[in-house]
Formats: structure tokens, C-alpha cells, sequence
């Protein structure tokens, strides 16, 4: 008896030694795994993220599920989003008047319309796939991580990525002949998409750029190809007196940077047919057709069927509306079949 009375005590005494060390190998893993943490365990980081001149931060959070890798995997991919939302941030306090390219001698209307129509083109996104994870944090109902971008390796990774956006604008602009020929229009039009990517490139660098001065700027070479593809698209012009929706197309091509102009180079003409609907007082009207863009020399280039809906409270209003729109994306299908990239 007395055998058996001292190993209850022992076996009591072996099996919470046996529990501690469970725990202590629970919490010994590091508190970024663990699963029972307290708010005050949760890192500085979380809260404050650090602050430099070289890098940029962003801090991510998820849920935390029983596939933590799954979860700290979002958790990057938010903290990415946080730093995208910086840059962003960062984009509308910009100028970009400031950081454009264009050196035009025709005026601020002549620049405007350029931009405008550089605006129009889609060019890469701000790229963050060089963003690392610093740290990670698992918490009790959520994993957090800690996300660095090093704008040095970015920034001279858009420097190059300027220097061969330059090289194929020399490239295209090879192409022309001397002044600012008809004949030379579809090269042209492949210039737009050159320099809205460049501008796209040089806004992207001065985001991440630590330098107070401006970044990205073009050589001579590069502003007087842009001067004289500004002063092309001036010059051509697009004739909308054949079509039926002439107001409306003239307005829509400006919005697009090019200029609406009698006996223009390129000539629109467009055939399109309306209904209406009554839907609880307010009149919905649809317009459907087809724009046709005729050459320089009379030649059928291309055409576009569009439909579009207008909705007001009364019948003009929503007819107004319907053209205005059926115009603007008859417009943007030509743009973007005239700036397309062979």
C-alpha cells in the first residue's frame, strides 16, 4: 500500500511536468505561430508600421483558419493592397501636369488634348511583385504580415524600363517622312500608346522615387517626336458632318484628344435607329448603329456596331443621353482600334 500511495504523487507530478513542457513547446515556437496571444502580445509592427526613405511598408491581416499558410498567404496579398493604397494615395497628390512629358509649342490646349488622349490608352499597373514579407504575426483570430517594397530596386527598374520605352518610340518614329504626312497617319497613332505607357512609367518612378526632383525626364529627341505627333493629331482631324449624332461625335472625339475638324483627314459617318420605354414615369430610350470610319484617300478602315441607353425623366432628356453615350463608346471602340499595337 504504502508502494502504491507514493507513485500516485509521482505519476501527478510526471504528467504536469508533461503538460508544461506541451505548453512551453506551444509558446517556445515563437509568438508569430501562436494561437493563444493576448492583445498585448501583438508586435509593435502591427499597429506602427516602421518608417524609412528606402523602403515602403504596408501591414496585412486575414482571418486565421486551420490553413495558416492560406491565411498568411492573404494576409501578404492585403498588406501589397496597403501599399498599392499608398502609392495611390500619393498619385492624386501629384501634379501630373508637372511629370507629363510634353513640350509642345502650340499651347496648352494642344498639350491638353495629347494627355488626354494618352489617358485613354490602358498601360501596365503599378507592379509590386518584388514586395517581400518581412515579418508574421498569428494571432487568435487573425494572422497579420508585415510587407516591404525597396523603391531603389523599383526605381531603377523603371529606369530601364524608360530608356526601352524610348528606344521603340525611336523605332516608330523611324517611320516617318519629313513633315507631317497623311500617308503616315497609322504611325502616328502607333505613337500614342508609346507615350502614354512612358508617362505611365515616368509617374510610377516619381512615386517611388526619394528624389525631390522630377524623375523620368525625356530626352530632346523624345519631346520633338512628341511635338510632332501633338501636331499631327491636330492636323488630321476627324470630319463628323456626314453623321447623324455630328454634336455628339464631335464632343466625344475631343474627350479622346482628337480634334473634330471640317474636311478633316479621316471622315466619320454613322446610321443608328432608336425605341423608347416607359418604366414607372421615367422613359428609357435605346440607340443601336453602326459608326464607319472612311481613310485619307476615301477607303472603308473599319467599323462599329454599339448600343447604348439613355434614362431621364422625360423623353428628350433620355434621347440626349442615349446619343451622348452610343457616341462616347463608338468613339473609345475607335480609339482603341486606331492606337492598337500591331
Amino acid at each position: 500500500m504504502n508502494t502504491y500511495n507514493h507513485q500516485i504523487p509521482m505519476f501527478k507530478s510526471l504528467s504536469i511536468i508533461a503538460l508544461a513542457m506541451g505548453l512551453a513547446g506551444c509558446f517556445g515556437t515563437n509568438s508569430q505561430s501562436s494561437g493563444n496571444t493576448s492583445a498585448e502580445e501583438i508586435p509593435d509592427w502591427v499597429t506602427s508600421p516602421p518608417k524609412s526613405s528606402t523602403y515602403l511598408y504596408g501591414v496585412g491581416s486575414a482571418s486565421r483558419i486551420e490553413n495558416l499558410a492560406l491565411a498568411f498567404t492573404q494576409a501578404e496579398q492585403n498588406g501589397n493592397a496597403q501599399i498599392a493604397q499608398q502609392l495611390r494615395t500619393q498619385v492624386s497628390q501629384v501634379n501630373t501636369q508637372d511629370i507629363q512629358v510634353n513640350s509642345s509649342g502650340n499651347g496648352a490646349e494642344d498639350v491638353r488634348k495629347t494627355n488626354t488622349a494618352y489617358t485613354r490608352v490602358s498601360t501596365a499597373p503599378i507592379e509590386l511583385e518584388q514586395a517581400v514579407n518581412e515579418q508574421r504575426f498569428a494571432g487568435e483570430q487573425y494572422v497579420y504580415a508585415l510587407q516591404s517594397v525597396d523603391r531603389s530596386r523599383i526605381e531603377s527598374r523603371l529606369q530601364q524600363k524608360i530608356i526601352e520605352q524610348d528606344s521603340l518610340i525611336r523605332q516608330q518614329a523611324n517611320r516617318l517622312n519629313p513633315g507631317i504626312q497623311t500617308q503616315d497617319w497609322s504611325t502616328y497613332m502607333g505613337l500614342i500608346p508609346l507615350f502614354a505607357q512612358r508617362n505611365s512609367y515616368q509617374s510610377e518612378l516619381n512615386l517611388y522615387s526619394t528624389n525631390h526632383d522630377i524623375q523620368g525626364q525625356a530626352a530632346t529627341d523624345i519631346r520633338d517626336i512628341e511635338t510632332q505627333l501633338n501636331d499631327a493629331l491636330l492636323s488630321f482631324g476627324f470630319d463628323v458632318s456626314n453623321s447623324e449624332q455630328a454634336s455628339s461625335l464631335a464632343s466625344a472625339l475631343s474627350g479622346f484628344g482628337f480634334t473634330p475638324k471640317a474636311n478633316g483627314v479621316f471622315q466619320l459617318q454613322s446610321k443608328t435607329q432608336q425605341h423608347n420605354e416607359i418604366q414607372n414615369g421615367r422613359y428609357y430610350v435605346f440607340e443601336e448603329g453602326t459608326l464607319d470610319l472612311i481613310g485619307p484617300t476615301g477607303e472603308h478602315l473599319a467599323s462599329w456596331t454599339v448600343s447604348a441607353r439613355g434614362i431621364g425623366k422625360n423623353q428628350l432628356r433620355a434621347t440626349e443621353q442615349a446619343s451622348t453615350a452610343w457616341s462616347t463608346q463608338a468613339v473609345e471602340a475607335m480609339f482603341l482600334w486606331l492606337t492598337r499595337i500591331d
